[in-house]
């Protein structure tokens, strides 16, 4: 059997109050409310009764004031009629009938709480505490006033008062698991997550079912990076609770934190079995299986969702990621754009939308959606980056490398974002701002393998720093011996060195590295044979690379002297 689940707000005067007044329907009438004379009153007293219970606090509210013109001095009557302003939220409405109510008992305890919680509502700190106070005051020995005084001191961020407040209650009343659990909530707040744990544990002592104090515990565990113990807490607790599914669907959100994305599609699951038609558990079963690239089952899911709730934007959203990873780009297309304006998730459907089309090397389309998103999250470092990106693939390095500066300005400590500003700069000859821009990814990241490539390479390129270039190459070789390109760059720093026996066989390596022929490892081959003099080698190696690049006029020019030179009898 599944327990009632404790739920315990900090802020719980409403709920101690509505605890603590007696119903008439328990005595069958109430002080000043005498039958004969006073039918009419208990009889409309009755039709609140029953409207409340429907949920019709309006009507409610309507019959106990119709009582109250039969018998106005029906003290129950009044306090009653506060309770329910209070329960409607009409925090303004108790107040006036909470004052009427205390001119017949200027020291009535339950309106004195619903008159605290009302002016709570408005967030009248000050009056507020000031009729907890008045109740504490009349019985020091009661918990539920310095209970509510606490949850008060709470929300208007009065930590220290709080603390207090909760300890002086288990001074008096050591068992009061409520208080242990406030005080946990406060000291996880204030990162004391082993004082946090320490009260969720005591409470738990003290009630074994409470669980909102098994989530603090674990909640604290999770603060503290503990991600496995919390893993533990709540998996103890599901083993106690199976149907319990707050515990579930936390541990579920845990298991995604920790990257175990198998874990957390079961626990989804075993959710759903139970409520078979949430689209937010839909949609999360669903993200999971597009990461474990199992797209083709995230389709039915999300299409289900969005045949019972054709607006639900996290639904259509991920079925046109789920389209996209299986490269079907026109349905996913016309997914992303059915997101409108208005949608939050529509920024993100229009960077979808721009990588589809730059896929596609239809940039004329990507760059201006990317644009767009620029303008919406001007904060945001992946819209110039992303933006800088298409400009690297349209060639426009200028435009690239001003996008790229834009996505290092918002977060100048990310390594991706520099490397690509360094790689946009070199690619526009600016040699100078390309070695900066490496160099602050490996004062950020020291083995970072592509960025200590790069430089090396673009420094032999430039055939300046040349020892240094052989150094940094050698430390990225050191990262990823088997890297052909890697390879290759030691070898074209060799050769630009003069040292071409090594970068002879170190290219020569590269081609048996590459998992896939590179124009640009055999034209560099190419060139280190024509240097030993090997010229007809040196022509089929930069005719390997034209098959593989046919623009490349570079390569081109070279094959054309290199045969005039063979058809003049050269060696």
């Amino acid at each position: 059997m599944m327990r009632p689940r404790r739920f315990v707000p900090l802020l719980a005067a409403a709920l101690v109050c509505a605890a603590a007044l007696p119903a008439w329907s328990q005595s069958g009438r109430g002080p000043g409310l005498r039958r004969g004379t006073n039918q009419e009153a208990y009889y409309r007293y009755t039709r609140s009764v029953l409207a409340e219970r429907r949920g019709d606090l309006e009507g409610a509210i309507r019959w106990i004031r119709d009582a109250l013109r039969y018998d106005p001095n029906a003290f129950l009557l009044r306090s009653e009629l506060v309770a329910l302003y209070v329960k409607k939220g009409d925090f303004a409405g108790a107040i006036r009938a909470g004052e009427d109510a205390l001119a017949l008992d200027p020291n009535h305890g339950p309106t004195l709480l619903f008159m605290a919680s009302a002016y709570q509502g408005l967030r009248n700190f000050q009056k507020a505490e000031e009729y907890y106070r008045r109740v504490m005051a009349q019985d020091p020995g009661k918990t539920e006033a310095a209970l509510a005084l606490g949850g008060l001191f709470v929300e208007a961020k009065r930590t220290a008062e709080a603390i207090e407040v909760f300890r002086g209650v288990l001074q008096r009343d050591p068992g009061s698991s409520q208080a242990r659990y406030s005080l946990g909530r406060l000291y996880l707040e204030e990162k004391q997550y082993e004082a946090a744990r320490r009260e969720f544990q005591e409470a738990l002592v003290r009630d074994p079912e409470f669980d909102q104090a098994v989530v603090g515990v674990a909640l604290a565990y999770e603060a503290e990076g503990k991600l496995r113990e919390a893993r533990q807490t709540y998996e103890q607790a599901v083993q106690g609770d199976p149907e319990n599914r707050e515990f579930r669907a936390r541990l579920a959100q845990l298991l995604l934190r920790q990257e175990d994305l198998d874990a957390a599609a079961e626990q989804y699951r075993v959710l759903l079995q139970a409520d078979p038609g949430n689209p937010e558990l839909q949609t999360r079963l669903g993200v999971i299986l597009v990461e474990k690239k199992k797209t083709e089952e995230a389709l039915p899911i999300f299409r289900q969702i969005l045949a019972a709730l054709p607006k639900h934007t996290d639904a259509r959203y991920y079925l046109g990621v789920a389209l996209e990873e299986l490269k079907r780009f026109d349905e996913a297309l016309k997914e992303f754009e059915q997101i409108e304006a208005q949608d939050a998730r529509y920024p993100d459907a229009l960077m979808r939308r721009g990588s589809i089309y730059a896929q596609r090397d239809q940039l004329q389309d990507a760059i201006p959606l990317f644009t767009e998103v620029a303008k919406l999250r001007p904060r945001e470092g992946n819209v110039p980056y992303l933006l800088g990106l298409a400009y690297v693939q349209k060639k426009d390095y200028a435009a690239a490398a001003a996008s790229l500066d834009r996505a290092v300005a918002l977060e100048p400590d990310n390594p991706i974002y520099l490397y690509q500003l360094g790689a946009a700069y070199e690619r526009h000859k600016q040699v100078d701002r390309a070695e900066g821009a490496f160099r602050r990814v490996l004062a950020l990241k020291a083995d970072h393998a592509d960025a200590l490539n790069y430089l090396g390479y673009m420094f032999a390129e430039a055939g300046i720093k040349l020892d240094e270039s052989v150094d940094l190459i050698r430390r990225a070789l050191a990262l990823e011996p088997q890297n052909a390109a890697f390879i290759d760059s030691l070898g074209w720093a060799y050769f630009k060195l003069g040292r071409v026996d090594e970068a002879l066989a170190e290219l020569e390596k590269a081609v048996r590295f590459a998992k896939k022929e590179d124009p640009t490892i055999r034209e560099h081959l190419g060139d280190v044979y024509l240097a030993k003099g090997m010229v007809r080698e040196a022509v089929a190696e930069w005719e390997r690379s034209l098959a593989l690049d046919a623009s490349n006029e570079e390569v081109q020019r070279k094959v054309r002297e290199a045969r005039d030179r063979l058809s003049r009898g050269g060696s």
